[in-house]
C-alpha cells in the first residue's frame, strides 16, 4: 500500500513516544489560531466504551440538525477515520493540506521538541473542525484524561465510561489511581455523566465533580436501563431517568455492555439542552438505531460465523467472551489473536483458555512495532494446556485466508491494530 509523504511524516512522529503534558498541544494550537476555542465540546474518557459513546452521541447531534465534529482513536485503515464531520471522514487532500501546515510550524523546532503523532493529529483535527464551522465537537480522549492532548478543550459536558485496567504503566495500578487520571477532564461548573463504576473509581468521580462544582449524573443512581430483547441483529432496551423514560430503543451494537454505554448516551443527550442544544426524543431513537461502529462485535460472516472485535485488554476480552456465550451459547469458536506487548496479554489469554468450547487458537502479528511475537503467545498457551490446537501465522492476511479456508466459527480479537489489518483484507471473505 502506497503511503503519501505527508501521512508518512505524521506516522514518523510516533518515534518520539508518549510524553505526559499539554504544553506541546497548546503550542501547536496557538500556531493554528486556537481553533478549539471556536466551538463547544463534549469530552469522553474511560477505559472501554468511549468510541461507541462518542460515535452514537455525535450521530444523535447530526440527526438533530447540528453540524457535528467527531474525533476518535485509533483508526482501522485510514488515519482520517479519526476526524469526521456529520459522518464524513476528512478527505485525503484536506488532511495533506493540514499536515503541510503542521510541517511549516515544526520547521524551526528541534527534533526533541516535536509533538507525538497523537498531539499533532489532535491539533490538525481541531483546526479542521474550525475550518468546517462545526457547531459542536464530540471528542474521545486518547489515553487517561488529565494529560491527554484532548484535554485542552474547554468542554461543557464530560462523560466517563467504564473504567478498567489498561495503560497501567502510565495511569496507575488501581481503580483509584486510574480514575484520578480520567477525572482530570472535568472542568469547573460543567455537567458530568458516568457509567456504573467500581466503588473506588466512583468515589474519585464523585469527589472530583464536587471539587469542580460540576453537576454529576451517574448510572445506577440517576439513570438506568433494562434490556428488552437481543439477537444477532441487535438489541432493544428501555431507558429510565428522573425526568424521562424512553422505551423500545433499538441498537445494532451487541452485548450487555453496550446497553450501559447507550444509557450514558441517552443521559448525555438529555443534558444537551443545558448547553444550548435541543435534542428531541425522536433524534435519540434514530441516532442510536443508525449508529454502526466497525470492529465492535461486528459479524463479518455467517455460516460459519466470523466475529471481529477490538477487545485489547482483560475487561474487553471478558466482555467479548460474555457476549459470545450469550448470543451463541451452543457454538464452539476458534480464535485469531494478535496482541500488543504493553497489554496484560497473560490475563487476556487466560480468560480465553477458561472459555468452554474453544476450537483452536491462531496467533498473528498486528502491524505495529508494539506487537508481541506470536511465538511468545503460543508458548504461554502451550505450557498451560494440551487440548487446544495452537498455530502461528505471522501475516494477518495469510491468517485470514487460513481461517476462511477452515469452516469453523471464528472470533478475531486482541488488538484494534489487528482489526485494521483484517479490515484491509476483508475482501478475502
Amino acid at each position: 500500500m502506497n503511503i503519501i509523504p505527508e501521512i508518512e511524516f505524521l506516522n514518523t512522529l510516533t518515534d518520539f513516544g508518549i510524553k505526559l503534558g499539554l504544553d506541546k498541544t497548546k503550542y501547536l494550537l496557538k500556531k493554528f489560531g486556537n481553533p478549539h476555542q471556536k466551538y463547544p465540546s463534549i469530552l469522553i474518557a474511560g477505559t472501554n466504551g468511549k468510541g461507541s459513546v462518542a460515535r452514537t452521541l455525535s450521530n444523535i447531534l447530526t440527526v438533530s440538525g447540528y453540524k457535528t465534529g467527531l474525533y476518535t482513536s485509533p483508526h482501522l485503515v485510514y488515519v482520517g477515520e479519526r476526524i469526521v464531520v456529520d459522518g464524513r471522514e476528512i478527505a485525503e487532500e484536506e488532511l495533506v493540506y493540514k499536515i503541510r501546515h503542521l510541517q511549516k510550524i515544526l520547521n524551526s523546532q528541534p527534533f526533541h521538541l516535536y509533538p507525538t503523532f497523537f498531539e499533532a493529529l489532535t491539533a490538525i483535527a481541531f483546526s479542521y473542525f474550525a475550518d468546517k464551522k462545526i457547531e459542536i465537537l464530540v471528542c474521545e480522549v486518547g489515553m487517561g484524561g488529565r494529560f491527554d492532548a484532548t484535554n485542552v478543550l474547554p468542554s461543557s459536558l464530560e462523560i466517563i465510561t467504564r473504567i478498567g485496567f489498561d495503560h497501567m504503566q502510565y495511569l496507575g495500578n488501581t481503580y483509584h489511581e486510574i480514575a484520578n487520571e480520567k477525572v482530570g477532564i472535568i472542568k469547573e461548573g460543567t455537567y458530568v455523566v458516568s457509567s456504573r463504576q467500581k466503588p473506588p473509581a466512583m468515589d474519585v468521580i464523585i469527589r472530583k465533580a464536587k471539587e469542580k462544582g460540576a453537576k454529576l449524573y451517574y448510572e445506577g443512581r440517576d439513570f438506568s436501563t433494562k434490556r428488552v430483547s437481543f439477537s444477532v441483529d441487535g438489541q432493544i432496551f428501555n431507558f429510565y431517568s428522573r425526568t424521562n423514560n424512553i422505551r423500545g430503543i433499538k441498537t445494532p451494537l451487541q452485548g450487555r455492555h453496550q446497553i450501559s454505554n447507550m444509557a450514558v448516551v441517552c443521559q448525555a443527550a438529555l443534558l444537551l439542552d443545558k448547553i444550548g442544544f435541543n435534542i428531541k426524543e425522536e433524534a435519540i431513537y434514530r441516532g442510536i438505531e443508525t449508529t454502526y461502529w466497525p470492529c465492535r462485535f461486528q459479524i463479518l460472516n455467517n455460516d460459519p460465523y466470523i466475529v471481529i472485535d477490538g477487545a485489547h485488554n482483560p475487561d474487553g476480552i471478558r466482555t467479548l467472551l460474555d457476549t459470545l456465550a450469550e448470543l451463541f451459547p451452543d457454538k464452539k469458536f476458534s480464535f485469531l489473536m494478535g496482541i500488543l506487548k504493553d497489554k496484560d496479554w497473560k490475563r487476556m489469554l487466560s480468560l480465553v483458555l477458561h472459555r468452554k468450547n474453544v476450537g483452536e487458537i491462531v496467533f498473528t502479528t498486528p502491524d505495529s512495532e508494539r506487537a508481541i511475537s506470536p511465538d511468545v503467545l503460543a508458548d504461554f498457551v502451550l505450557k498451560r494446556q494440551d487440548h487446544i490446537p495452537v498455530k502461528i501465522i505471522n501475516a494477518p492476511s495469510q491468517a485470514l485466508k487460513y481461517i476462511k479456508s477452515i469452516r469453523k466459527n471464528w472470533c478475531i480479537c486482541g488488538s484494534l491494530y489487528l482489526c485494521g489489518d483484517i479490515m484491509r483484507e476483508k475482501e478475502i471473505l
